[in-house]
C-alpha cells in the first residue's frame, strides 16, 4: 500500500527554509512550467570541481522533456564557490545559489536544499558527479511507480565501479554500512552512495525530521524512512572514484560511528519530534 505521511515542519526547518538564497539571473521570457524535477548538490570549497561538473549536469537537465530547478547548496565555502556557482548558472531559468553562513557539513547542506526544493521529484547528487546524472534514468520507472525513495548503489549486481577508493575509504564505507545495517537502517547495501532521489512529499517529511547534519545524515534519513515504511528501491548506478575527498580517516570514521549511535539515542529519547505521529498516519 502506498503511503501518505503528512510532512512534519519544525521551527528548525523553518529556519532552514529562510536561509540565505540567491537566484541566478533567468533568461528574458522565460516560462514558470511545473517542476518535475529538483537537482541538489551540497558544495564545500568546489571551485576546482565545478567548473567541470556544472556545465556536465547543465547538458543532461536541458536534455530532459520535464521541467526541472538546479540548487546549489554553499556549506560555508572559503574559495568563492557561490560565486562561481553563480556565474555558471548565469542564464538558468530556474537555479538558485543557497548560500550558508559558515560549514555545517554536508547533511545540513542537503537538508537545506531539500527543504527548498519545489519538484516533484527532488534528487541530491555529489559536486565531483561521481555518479553520472544519466543514471537517474534508471530511477524513473521506479519513482513513477510509487517509490518514495530511490536510491544509487554501487554494491548491487549490476553496478558498475569503473575507479575504486583507495582500500582504506571502501574498507571505511563498507564497515558503516554493516553498522548501519544493524544498528539503523537494515536491508541497505549502499548507504552513503550520493546519489539519492525522493518524492517532494517524502523529502520535506524526512529532512524536516531529520537532526544530524554530518556524514551520518544518510543513514539517519533511510532510518526515518523505514519508521515510516517508505517503499525504498536501491538500483545499481555506474559510479567512478574522484581525488579530492574530503573525508578525514580518523575523525570522520569515529564522528559517523558517534552518528550511528545518536540515530538510536535520538529515537529513544523521542528527538524526532512528530515521527510517532507521522507514524499514526502510515497504519
Amino acid at each position: 500500500m502506498k503511503n501518505s505521511a503528512l510532512p512534519v515542519t519544525e521551527p528548525g526547518a523553518l529556519k532552514l527554509q529562510t536561509s540565505q538564497s540567491t537566484a541566478v539571473a533567468a533568461s528574458p521570457g522565460a516560462e514558470k512550467a511545473p517542476l518535475r524535477l529538483s537537482v541538489i548538490i551540497p558544495a564545500y570549497n568546489e571551485t576546482a570541481r565545478i567548473g567541470r561538473t556544472i556545465p556536465a549536469l547543465l547538458t543532461y537537465l536541458h536534455g530532459l522533456d520535464c521541467a526541472h530547478e538546479f540548487l546549489i547548496v554553499d556549506d560555508g565555502s572559503t574559495d568563492g564557490t557561490p560565486h562561481t556557482a553563480r556565474q555558471l548558472l548565469s542564464g538558468e531559468p530556474r537555479a538558485r545559489v543557497l548560500e550558508q553562513p559558515r560549514n555545517r557539513g554536508k547533511g545540513h547542506a542537503v537538508r537545506v536544499g531539500m527543504l527548498a526544493a519545489e519538484g516533484q521529484f527532488v534528487l541530491f547528487c555529489d559536486a565531483d558527479l561521481s555518479t553520472p546524472p544519466q543514471e537517474l534514468d534508471k530511477f524513473w520507472p521506479w519513482l513513477d511507480s510509487g517509490y518514495e525513495v530511490v536510491i544509487g548503489s554501487r554494491k548491487m549486481a549490476g553496478a558498475n565501479v569503473s575507479r575504486r577508493q583507495p582500500l582504506w575509504r571502501e574498507s571505511l564505507g563498507k564497515g558503516f554500512t554493516w553498522l548501519t545495517n544493524i544498528i539503523a537502517a537494515p536491508g541497505i547495501s549502499d548507504v552513503t552512495c550520493g546519489f539519492k532521489c525522493f518524492t517532494h512529499l517524502a523529502a520535506q517529511t524526512l529532512f524536516s525530521l531529520s537532526l544530524i547534519d554530518d556524514w551520518s545524515f544518510d543513514a539517519e534519513v533511510l532510518f526515518i524512512a523505514q519508521q515510516l515504511g517508505y517503499r525504498i528501491k536501491e538500483v545499481p548506478v555506474s559510479w567512478h572514484d574522484e581525488p579530492g575527498t574530503k573525508v578525514r580517516l580518523w575523525k570522520d570514521s569515529v564522528r559517523s560511528l558517534l552518528g550511528l549511535a545518536t540515530i538510536r539515542a535520538n529515537f529513544l529519547r523521542g528527538r524526532y519530534t512528530g515521527l510517532n505521529r507521522a507514524m499514526r498516519k502510515h497504519t
